[in-house]
């Protein structure tokens, strides 16, 4: 099994066995040379960036370069700021930065200009592509590599044309490329992240909601043991199984003091929505939308 050490104990890989093996899979695949992209997609909360953080764990494992990045909604108008935030520690070593960005790849070195930082114009065209393109072949040469993109539905326009250009030119690079993708994000560029995700190499990884058993097993580590089937049912009801509403609510349980007994089966009801009130109103500001008002509509707003 992949896990890393520890990542058990959190429960928020409870159940992840097979999205584990699929990962070690991959990551032997990359090893060998060959090209994989993984794209973990599903509702918020369900666990994708859990599974990115695995992913980069078995990376290091395997002695991978690891280049890191997340996109933001604040951030969707500042052209390649997921490529830079990929790229620039990388390039902070003054003789990588000239061995990499040397050949094909000097087509790039604008990107990291800091005169051309926030530069509308800066998103720059297929020559830039290419250069970005060969800059990440420039550096696998060095060993298999992982770029992990957390929120790639929140990457921007410039970076997101770059990933979907690369992930058509893997072949023989040993590069790996994992990205998290949340379901049923408003004005994201759906034909971009279809052209990702439809490309021959990607494989499609949708964590599923958590099972009553797995559920018990939450409340017990939270709560302590013994806990009462109609508490550990009401719990797996109004959370739905998602791992995200279901260790915040148990989070705020245990900070309160509530047992695990029939007696406190409603307990979720009011304690749930109020654990997670805080993301579903930063949600909801971002969108510029109503905040919700019943447990149900927060759970909804979470995906």
């Amino acid at each position: 099994m992949g896990a890393v050490g520890g990542a058990k104990s959190d429960g928020e890989l409870l159940e992840r066995e097979h999205e584990l093996d699929v990962l070690d899979g991959l990551v032997e695949r990359v090893r060998s040379g060959a090209p994989a992209v993984a794209l973990f997609e599903g509702p918020a909360g369900i666990g994708k960036s859990r599974l990115l953080l695995e992913t980069r764990g078995l990376a290091r494992q395997a002695r991978f370069r690891t280049l890191a990045a997340r996109g933001s909604d604040l951030e969707r108008g500042l052209p390649f700021g997921v490529v830079r935030q990929l790229f620039e520690p990388a390039l902070a070593n003054a003789e990588d930065h000239d061995r990499w960005l040397s050949g094909s790849a000097v087509a790039a070195a604008r990107v990291f200009d800091p005169a051309d930082v926030g530069n509308p114009a800066a998103d720059g065209g297929f020559s830039v592509l290419y250069g970005l393109a060969w800059l990440t072949a420039n550096i696998a040469a060095d060993g298999p590599l992982l770029l992990a993109i957390d929120d790639l539905h929140w990457c921007d326009g410039a970076s997101l044309r770059f990933i979907a250009y690369l992930v058509r030119r893997l072949e023989d690079l040993g590069v790996f490329v994992a990205a998290t993708i949340r379901d049923g994000e408003p004005d994201v560029d759906s034909m971009l992240l279809g052209e990702i995700a439809q490309d021959p190499e990607a494989v499609s990884i949708r964590p599923l909601a958590l099972s009553q058993d797995a559920v018990t097993e939450l409340v017990g580590q939270r709560l302590g043991a013994g806990a009462e089937p109609s508490f550990v049912a009401a719990c797996h009801r109004e959370t739905g199984g998602n791992p995200l509403l279901l260790l915040e609510a148990l989070k705020t349980m245990h900070r309160e003091g509530v047992r695990p007994d029939a007696q406190h089966a409603k307990a979720i009801r009011d304690i749930g929505p109020r654990a997670v009130s805080r993301l579903v109103l930063l949600r909801r500001a971002a969108a510029s939308s109503p905040p919700p008002t019943s447990a149900s509509e927060r759970i909804a707003a979470l995906g």
